[in-house]
Order: C-alpha cells, then sequence, then structure tokens
C-alpha cells in the first residue's frame, strides 16, 4: 500500500471534520479500507482464441481441409467461410464489449483530497476507508460511492449508465464510482468503497465471462 501524503490544504467546512488518523487506521484494520484487486479482462489473442477455435469451427475447418484434397476448392472456401466469418463477428462484438469495461475501470488516480482531523489532505486512494469525507470539484472522477453531504454538482454517468445527459446532484444524492464531475464542487460521505462500489461490482460482474453455446453448438458438443 502506498504510504499516504500528508499534504494539508486548507481547514474543511466546521461541519465536515472527518475521521480522525487513529480512526481511518482503525477501520483499515476492520475491513474497510479501499483496498481491491481486480484481474484485467481478457487480452484481445485470448478473445479471438475463443472465438476462432471452436469445436463448430474446428469441424467447418477439417471439413475444409478435406474439400480441398479432393479438389472442391469453392466448397472447402464456402466451408471454412462460415467458420471465419461468425469468428469475426463474435470477436468484434466482444472487443467492443472489453474496451468499454476497460472505460468503466476506475483511472488510475495519483490522489484524492480527503478531510480527516477537521483538515483536507491529500492521500492515495487506496487508503480510502469507509466514512471518509471526500471533496470532489470539476474534472474529478467519483472513487467510492457514497452520499453529497454539502454542494451541487452535475455528474456524467455515461459509462456507468449509458445515461447521455449530466445528472444534477444535491445534497442527499447518490455519487457511484466511476462517474465524473463536470461541473460543482461538494463534499460527500464514502459508503462504499473496495470491492462493494459500483464501479467494482459492475466491472467483476462484466469479467465474470462465460460463454455461451448456441443450440446447434450445443447439440455439437453433445454429438
Amino acid at each position: 500500500m502506498k504510504t499516504a501524503i500528508k499534504t494539508e490544504l486548507s481547514p474543511s467546512p466546521p461541519a465536515l471534520q472527518g475521521l480522525t488518523e487513529q480512526e481511518a487506521v482503525a477501520r483499515r484494520k476492520q475491513g474497510l479500507g479501499n483496498d481491491v484487486n481486480i484481474g484485467s479482462s481478457r487480452s484481445y489473442w485470448d478473445i479471438a482464441r475463443a472465438n476462432l477455435f471452436t469445436l463448430f469451427n474446428n469441424i467447418l475447418f477439417v471439413i475444409g481441409v478435406a474439400l480441398i484434397s479432393l479438389g472442391r476448392v469453392n466448397d472447402a472456401v464456402t466451408s471454412v467461410g462460415i467458420g471465419l466469418v461468425n469468428a469475426c463477428i463474435s470477436t468484434i462484438q466482444e472487443i467492443r464489449a472489453k474496451r468499454q469495461l476497460d472505460q468503466i475501470a476506475l483511472v488510475a488516480r495519483p490522489e484524492v483530497t480527503v478531510v480527516r482531523d477537521g483538515q483536507e489532505k491529500i492521500i492515495d486512494p487506496a487508503d480510502l476507508v469507509k466514512g471518509d469525507i471526500i471533496r470532489v470539484s470539476s474534472g474529478d472522477q467519483v472513487v467510492v460511492d457514497g452520499e453529497l453531504l454539502e454542494g451541487a454538482l452535475e455528474m456524467d454517468e455515461s459509462l456507468l449508465t449509458g445515461e447521455p445527459d449530466l445528472i444534477r446532484k444535491q445534497i442527499g444524492d447518490r455519487l457511484l464510482s466511476g462517474s465524473f464531475c463536470v461541473t460543482g464542487s461538494g463534499y460527500y460521505e464514502a459508503q462504499k468503497v473496495g470491492a462493494e462500489s459500483f464501479a467494482n461490482q459492475l466491472t467483476m460482474t462484466a469479467r465474470d465471462f462465460q460463454l455461451v453455446y448456441t443450440p446447434l453448438q450445443r447439440k455439437v458438443d453433445f454429438v
């Protein structure tokens, strides 16, 4: 874990004193920290290989080789072409999904501004704990889920929900990790950190990849 940067910026608003350093350490020991390790999504080669070398495609390729040996090149091209077209379509679709998924993953940020002991301090996002008070302003990405305590924001949640319009956030509204603050500034309380955050839950669910076979492929596998 990276060592927290102890740079103090300015006093926080009187009503937002935040946690003490001792409380933050205690919560981290209780497993309430923002530490999470999510494996990367599949590589482009893994995606292409999984879609190209299926049992169904392998059968078509073998048939194609047999047809070529018999001098029926046109039939071989048709046979192999079906497998290649199917593999290309599946690969393109999955690569698009991978790119979208990689965008959802939180952008690596060198630091966040948190309120500790009544002072704003710059720390590493991994040092955040549940209950921390975090400052967010224009251009910032929300790193953990939480409730807006002070301020008014306009958030871009398009990567998470597909909603193209900016979402206005008032005091008491929920901020989703992975969203971006476009305008405004404020403070929010970290409520879901680490693997519990919306962005990490979404990422882990999407990366729990399972290959779904068509009815024809299932029949071929059975045979």
